[in-house]
């Protein structure tokens, strides 16, 4: 049986370095074993500090943590925060929203009672901007279309047209706000997208717009705009630094590093259901990108792929081939809490799908599987879609939603094991057969190793193989 400390450690990588990857359609718990394997390096190995890094995605995503009882849910910052020892890197290619990374700072010392934040927090001074005026051109949009945002695959966070903005070549970045002439270059930035806006037949200041808090806000005019980023963006000068040589320094010694991916591999834009897809780079190579080319992720020596064990979720206007039976998925939605960290929407439930894993699994390195929601399991048995047909013949995945719903699917069916059962053990060897049988299958067939299984919320409802 392979094992963590074996994967941490592979013959001609980098030590102490491991990705974790969403496998599927996010929200595997990829938050959840960031904080174990950072809890991992520092408490149970004895580092002294480790490097949590976020290369892509921004308020989009969504990612959930409980501790001492207490849980929230983190969008922009990485899910080390928690830790002493911890430097919590936020990288080049992430987009990132000045006002609601600010208010999410101040949510995390709230709610766990910190006078300052536990970890390091730093922030690439060339880190993309995610701003209000994306918000609102992304609504609009969506309205124009006679869509509501979540058919256009989109959190209504402005992250697409953020990304764009790289693209166009005029992309603002938290180096620019901490600019003596900041004002002019957002003042720039605000006309255009206002002249945008209005080409929709809609005033820029009269878009209402989702905060971090759920609250509801108008854009409002330039003016108030300005103002609104003005004290926001002093109370962030601290964080913003270049970091290039912090990261070369870390990366060329045994410091631990933790690369927390957003979203998943079925939401890049490349290999997931297009057009369901998301802006950001899901898989290793947008960590080269984003530390600009220090790091090559051919060198990452554990790369974790995140996956819920007996189902998947998704949200959006994709539909996957797999379906569920709907009163199975209700049960699983209603135990598990299958509602979206960000948008608060109800995932749709789909049986675990092995054809797409193992594509997945091949065209993002994964290596590792991570099995989380372990203990999401019930008397009938666990079916996983092994194959596809269309037209009677063997079918192949392919990253394109038309093509998938031709597509119909054929099941292998496991017998189930005890939820209550992972609670008195603590080893791969104690797990029962039914268990060990199920992951094994999984891990032969998209050529990967088990390397951890959660069966709850809680860091103790972890085992570590």
């Amino acid at each position: 049986m392979n094992n963590l400390k074996k994967s941490l450690s592979k013959p001609n990588r980098r030590p102490n370095s491991v990705a974790i990857i969403g496998a599927l359609f996010g929200d595997e718990g990829k938050g959840r074993i960031t904080d174990e394997l950072a809890n991992y390096f520092l408490n149970d190995l004895n580092f002294k500090e480790i490097v949590l890094y976020r290369d892509n995605g921004g308020a989009n995503a969504g990612h959930t943590i409980s501790y001492n009882g207490k849980t929230i849910s983190l969008h922009q910052i990485g899910s080390g925060i928690l830790h002493k020892g911890c430097h919590v890197v936020l990288g080049k290619g992430m987009v990132l929203h000045p006002n609601d990374l600010l208010d999410e700072i101040e949510e995390i010392k709230k709610v766990f009672n910190f006078k300052q934040l536990p970890s390091n927090l730093m922030i690439d001074e060339m880190a993309v901007l995610s701003l209000d005026t994306h918000r609102a051109l992304e609504a609009v949009i969506g309205l124009s279309s006679k869509q509501s945002l979540g058919s256009m695959a989109s959190t209504g966070r402005g992250i697409s047209p953020a990304y764009a903005d790289v693209i166009y070549r005029f992309p603002l970045t938290m180096k620019d706000l901490m600019m003596e002439n900041w004002k002019e270059k957002f003042s720039e930035h605000y006309e255009r997208y206002n002249r945008l806006i209005t080409g929709f037949g809609v005033d820029m200041k009269d878009i209402t717009i989702n905060r971090f808090d759920g609250k509801v806000q108008k854009v409002g005019s330039k003016d108030e705009f300005l103002v609104g980023l003005e004290q926001t963006r002093e109370l962030l000068r601290p964080y913003v630094s270049d970091i290039h040589d912090f990261i070369k320094y870390h990366w060329s010694n045994t410091t631990p590093f933790i690369f927390e991916k957003a979203q998943a591999v079925g939401l890049d834009s490349r290999w997931g259901v297009y057009p369901d897809v998301t802006a950001s780079n899901c898989c290793l190579d947008g960590i080269t990108y984003s530390t600009e080319g220090i790091i090559d992720y051919n060198d990452i020596s554990a790369r974790l792929g995140v996956i819920k064990s007996t189902y998947m979720s998704s949200v959006g206007k994709r539909i996957l081939p797999s379906k569920m039976d709907e009163k199975l998925a209700q049960r699983i939605r209603t135990d598990a809490n299958e509602y979206g960290a960000t948008t608060k929407r109800p995932r749709d439930i789909y049986n675990m799908d092995l054809v797409m894993l193992k594509y997945f699994c091949k065209v993002s390195g994964i290596e590792e599987i991570v099995f989380t929601h372990m203990d999401i399991i019930y008397e009938e048995p666990v079916k996983l879609c092994v194959n596809y047909k269309i037209d009677n013949n063997d079918a192949d995945y392919r990253p394109n939603q038309e093509y998938l719903n031709k597509v119909v699917p054929e099941y292998k069916e496991f017998k189930p094991w005890r939820a209550d059962n992972f609670q008195s053990i603590n080893d791969y060897n104690q797990i029962e057969d039914n268990a060990k049988e199920y992951m094994q299958y999984i891990c032969t067939q998209t050529n990967t190793e088990p390397a951890m299984l959660t069966y709850g919320p809680q860091r103790n409802q972890t085992i570590i193989f």
